[in-house]
Formats: C-alpha cells, structure tokens, sequence
C-alpha cells in the first residue's frame, strides 16, 4: 500500500521530466514543417519535502509532526521512460504537438512495478503575435490536454499504476524572444485537474496548479547548444477526497480528524509544489538531425519528492 501512494506522488511530480523544452516555448512550426524528439531517460528519488511527519505504530499511522517542509526518506523508486514528442505547423501559426512517453516503474518494496503507454498530453499553440508592441517580443497560446486512456488504472491502495488516472488541462501564455546567439522564452499556465473517480467510491481529485517556466538556449558553437529552464509549479490547495475514501480502512491514521490531512499532504500526495531545473546539451550532426544529453533536478519543494533525472536523445526537424 506504501509503494501505491509513493507512486501516485511520484506522478504528480514528474509529467514534465518527460517533455522537450520546446513544449512550453513559444514559437509555432512554419505550415508542414515539424519537431520531432525520441527521449530515453532515468529518475529515481529515495528522498521528499514534507510538511507531515508520521511513524508507524502497530500498523497505525501516528502524526508526530505538521508544518514546515522537512527532507525525510522514503522507499526508493526508479522510473525509466521512452517518451516521443512530437509538433507538426497545421499554418504558420498554428501548431499540434502530442507527448507520448512508454515507462517502466521499479521499487525497492515488494510491490510489483508495471510498464506501458502512460498519460498522453495532445495540443495546440497559437501565435498571437510575433513583434509584441514593437519590442520583437513573440507571444503564444497554448493549451494542453493529458488523456489517461492508454492504461487501466488500478486499485489505489494496491496497484502501480502507469498515469494518474484523471484528466488534466493547462492553458498557458508563452512569450520568446531570440538573441544574437540564442533565445530565452517564459511560460505562465494554470492546470486544471479532473477528479479522479476510476475507483468510485474512492475518489480524489489533485489541486490544480499555477506553473511558471522559464528557460532558453545558447549556441556555444555553431555545432553545440545548451539549453534548460527552471519549473516553479505551485498547488492551489483545492485538492479533495470522497468520504468513502477519508473512512476507508486502506488508510490507518491515529486521527479521523487528521486522516484527511495526511492523506492529501502525504499519502496520496495531492498538494505537491516544487521546483525543478533542467539542462541539456544538443550536438548538431546534420542541418536536420541533432541528439542531445539531459540532466534535470528537483531543488525545493513541499509535499513533493526530490529527484534527479539522466536523458539522452535524438531530435529531427524538417
């Protein structure tokens, strides 16, 4: 049951270690032109921001501590991802782009992982203006829909899921502006999170988010660029569970009046904040291919897991 809700926290956390950063910059493909990337990478995490403190008694959770944010351990889990990103111009200013990762999730518990087709992200951007009052300053729309078809989402408390199990939609404003040697871009979205009711009654449904990217590129040569952003993504604190859920006998805490708490904060996860930075580095190997390193890591949080992750890949563009 332990590795079940680890691994509910984990994927609330780490939907964009899976992405390019073209995904949240806002330029738009020319009409049938694309970009194209084949990603294979590694997290793992032993370690999380907490604001619940709790110690198993006798198979009954007891809290010992609420507030602050405070590293602590936890089980080790590893997740590695074969994830295909793609953006195809429909016109000159309107692009589709569609994330589809493969995962493979290990623990160190006994619980078993599993692997598949995980959440697939399908969307749209729009170019709303490409000189923003005259400043050269290009602006975006962009809007993102996570679809968790792809997998069966299993018992809460019992099963390794490959998704979250709910729908989720982002809508974001993105603006870029490009440099002698470079470009720096900066996303500022809301997601709204769907209820997750695959287990009615035994429902929940995660906070929705404020996320806030920023990040851009620099050739170093004209052979070599090096890129990243940082992720400061923000919970609302609208997160809620179905009454079946707060009572069900899966969750022993010492408190009826803490459980919803704990299992909002800590167990299920559901208020995560954190953020991350990432990095990678692009070799240029014809006008058309490149193939790239990636490192990313979670620097702060509350609620949330810390984590790094290691990436290498290939992109194509025509």
């Amino acid at each position: 049951m332990k590795m079940k809700m680890l691994a509910i926290v984990i994927l609330l956390l780490t939907g964009s270690l899976f992405m390019s950063d073209t995904t949240f910059a806002a330029w738009t493909q020319k009409k049938g032109h694309s970009y194209q990337q084949l990603t294979f990478s590694y997290y793992s995490t032993d370690e999380r921001f907490s604001t619940v403190r709790t110690t198993m008694i006798k198979e009954t959770e007891k809290v010992t501590g609420l507030g602050g944010t405070e590293r602590e351990s936890q089980t080790k889990y590893e997740a590695y991802s074969l994830t295909y990103y793609g953006e195809l111009g429909i016109t000159d200013t309107l692009t589709i782009l569609t994330t589809v990762p493969w995962k493979r999730f290990t623990s160190k518990s006994d619980t078993p992982g599993s692997s598949g087709i995980a959440d697939i992200s399908l969307g749209l951007r729009y170019n709303l203006s490409k000189d923003l009052f005259g400043s050269g300053l290009l602006m975006s729309l962009q809007g993102i829909v996570k679809i968790p078809e792809a997998y069966k989402y299993g018992s809460i408390n019992l099963n390794s899921s490959l998704g979250e199990g709910q729908y989720d939609t982002t809508l974001a404003v993105l603006f870029g502006k490009g440099f002698n040697k470079g470009y720096a871009w900066l996303n500022a979205g809301y997601n709204y999170r769907f209820e997750n009711n695959k287990n009615d009654p035994l429902v929940f449904k995660p906070s929705d988010q404020v996320k806030i990217l920023i990040g851009g590129g620099y050739n170093i040569t004209p052979l070599v660029t090096l890129r990243g952003f940082l992720d400061w993504t923000t919970s609302v604190g609208n997160a809620s569970l179905s009454r079946e859920l707060i009572g069900s006998s899966f969750f022993a805490v010492e408190s009826d009046s803490l459980r919803e708490h704990v299992l909002i904060r800590k167990n299920i996860g559901l208020e995560p904040s954190f953020l991350l930075a990432w990095v990678d580095l692009v070799i240029r190997i014809t006008p058309n291919m490149q193939a790239f390193l990636t490192y990313a890591r979670d620097l702060a949080g509350r609620d949330s897991s810390l984590g790094q992750t290691y990436g290498m890949g290939l992109i194509y563009i025509y």
